[in-house]
């Protein structure tokens, strides 16, 4: 259905200030004036004469001036050659988040193959609350006779009880902790482009349920699908297309993993130059340069991911020692073992070499 249009008010804030207040309320009653007259100029900007939401994002829009993105093309290239496709190899599979856009909390849930998204404000990050608007998609979804029978989410701990209680013990529930690796790449991009697509007014509106109710009608009905070329919402009811979407993501899939046969395989204890990729929390729109700044030692792969624990990285009181969960390109070969850089407690020749162009400590423990 599409979003009724709406209009937003404010608290009132006298036009009139009285000079004879002390300073401290003078100067809040002229922010309050300010922050009232930039909300309601920024709103005027992105409503149409009927009050509705322009479509806002910057794919297939010429009216939003896109601002210039340098990236790194040593990094990017690697990336995209071994990167693996992002595909659910079956119907129903959806990625889970909750968006924090202060003070509105959102529920998200996005298809992995059809990109078809769900958004629901939610109160907190209660099991009650998500339980209550996890509901609410399951009830959309049963309408069309869409299944959701897996979800991949972070480790938000009201996840997997609210999940158990909606859906029951038989879904499929994946769960990847860590901050290093693309788990929710899917809904994670999704929530960067709704971030980016009010531009500057994001931070005033998209705390706004009815903003965002329009927000996501318009991602679902006017966005094109990157691969289809088609709406998210007319791919999303097209079963037999969505077949035919993960046999072509299945063919790229092979071409990676035959690309993959040619690089040279890590050994358990190889020693190796780790990048930790900060793109949740950068600046979309700032340089950005591969950054091999932690010192590691490789253990073992993990599906797409590679397993390595920093080289200082001091043991647990148990023994056990802590480990990082990195994707396998942001991993770069130093040499084959702890002896190339470290011998009888002084670094070699290789190790003072790795120390000076890194500024690193790297005595291990």
């Amino acid at each position: 259905m599409k979003p009724q249009p709406f209009k937003i008010t404010m608290p009132y804030v006298p036009s009139s200030i009285n000079l004879n207040q002390d300073a401290a309320k003078l100067r809040q009653s002229i922010e309050q004036i300010n922050k009232q007259r930039t909300y309601f100029e920024k709103l005027n900007r992105v409503l149409d004469e009927n009050e509705q939401l322009m479509y806002p994002f910057r794919t297939g829009n010429s009216k939003i001036q896109k601002k210039p993105h340098v990236t790194d093309v040593q990094y990017t290239k690697q990336k995209k050659k071994l990167s693996k496709p992002n595909f659910s190899p079956q119907i129903g599979c959806w990625e889970m988040y909750i968006m924090d856009a202060r003070p509105q909390l959102y529920l998200v849930m996005i298809n992995v193959n059809t990109r078809y998204l769900m958004v629901q404000p939610i109160k907190s990050k209660s099991t009650e609350s998500v339980v209550s608007e996890l509901e609410l998609m399951k009830m959309s979804q049963d309408r069309i006779s869409h299944p959701i029978n897996v979800i991949k989410s972070d480790g938000e701990a009201s996840f997997p009880p609210a999940i158990v209680k909606v859906f029951g013990p038989e879904i499929v529930h994946i769960v990847d902790t860590s901050p290093y690796t693309y788990h929710n790449k899917t809904v994670d991009a999704v929530i960067r482009t709704l971030r980016n697509a009010l531009g500057e007014n994001n931070q005033v509106l998209i705390s706004n349920p009815i903003i965002m109710q329009q927000l996501v009608y318009h991602y679902n009905y006017n966005k094109e699908h990157k691969f289809t070329r088609i709406t998210p919402a007319e791919f999303h009811g097209n079963i037999d297309a969505e077949y035919g979407y993960i046999e072509m993501m299945k063919h790229e899939l092979e071409k990676i993993n035959s690309r993959e046969l040619l690089q040279p395989k890590l050994n358990p204890g190889t020693i190796v130059m780790v990048h930790l990729s900060n793109s949740k929390t950068s600046d979309k729109f700032k340089k950005r340069r591969r950054n091999y700044n932690v010192l590691a030692m490789f253990l073992e792969y993990e599906g797409t991911s590679a397993i390595v624990t920093r080289l200082t990285e001091q043991p647990n009181p148990d023994g056990t020692i802590n480990v990082l969960k990195v994707p396998t390109f942001a991993v770069q070969f130093i040499c084959r073992s702890l002896t190339n850089i470290y011998q009888n407690g002084s670094l070699t020749t290789l190790g003072e070499q790795i120390k000076h162009s890194f500024n690193l400590s790297i005595t291990p423990i």
